[in-house]
């Protein structure tokens, strides 16, 4: 009897679901060390002002620009902030409050909302009430420091599509290595943007200890134009928007 053929598949790749608290630890490993943007920051802050960082994940921002300033963190996770409080200095507080419901007595000099955060709000309403708090909070002649992340021609000829990026970072002690994957689609429709990030975990030591974990996000994908509108209904100056490269935007805004 001549055996049945059976066509070889490879097994399904299986992604465990990505906790709050193993993201953190990814993302300061990923991001304690990238420095692109404080740059920008540094030289839009006065010195001994005090500024409002919405969104400061892991205190990245925070740390850097202590120096100069009295800072203030907000994120709603507390596993983001957990990694920020290991390295506080004495001019850098944080607190968990949702940036959409802020709750300060004085005002700010400046507020910043780095690294494309606004944009993980996605919803038009909730970026607006995010604008309008932040415009309340801010003293007169305050600024509004951003990083936006505008989906380019390119982006929008691939309408559906998934991209694919990847880069891996080192464990702490190397350890080991993460690997991240991140898959990247554009719906024109809806203006949104889905993000599918994949951590592939390898420990140097013991390598049956692997991990695949995985997470999916959903961002705002506005055209500039947008945006701007966005800023002018609450009651900031848009004209000073500048792109920094071809699909990311670092503006500076200041209320009318």
């Amino acid at each position: 009897m001549t055996p049945a053929h059976t066509p070889h598949r490879e097994p399904e790749e299986i992604f465990l679901p990505l906790s709050q608290e193993r993201y953190a630890e990814f993302y300061a490993l990923e991001m304690n060390s990238f420095k692109e943007d404080i740059h920008f920051y540094k030289n839009h802050i006065n010195e001994g002002s005090r500024v409002l960082e919405l969104g400061c994940g892991t205190g990245r921002i925070c740390r850097a620009l202590s120096a100069r300033c009295q800072i203030t963190g907000l994120d709603l996770s507390l596993s983001m902030l957990t990694q920020a409080v290991i390295k506080t200095n004495d001019s850098e507080s944080y607190v968990c409050m949702d940036m959409c419901r802020m709750a300060f007595r004085a005002g700010f000099d400046h507020i910043l909302i780095p690294y494309n955060t606004l944009n993980l709000l996605r919803d038009e309403g909730l970026i607006s009430r995010c604008l309008y708090q932040a415009a309340t909070l801010l003293k007169p002649r305050g600024t509004l420091l951003f990083q936006l992340y505008i989906p380019d021609p390119e982006t929008h000829a691939s309408q559906g599509k998934k991209t694919f990026q990847f880069q891996s970072f080192s464990l702490p002690e190397k350890k080991g290595q993460v690997i991240k994957e991140t898959l990247r689609s554009f719906d024109a429709i809806s203006e949104t943007i889905r993000l599918e990030e994949r951590y592939r975990v390898r420990p140097a030591c013991h390598p049956a200890n692997k991990e695949d974990l995985s997470h999916i996000l959903y961002l705002a994908g506005f055209s500039t134009e947008k945006w701007a509108n966005l800023f002018s209904k609450a009651g900031f100056n848009s004209s000073p928007f500048k792109s920094s490269s071809q699909n990311v935007l670092l503006a500076q805004t200041s209320l009318f």
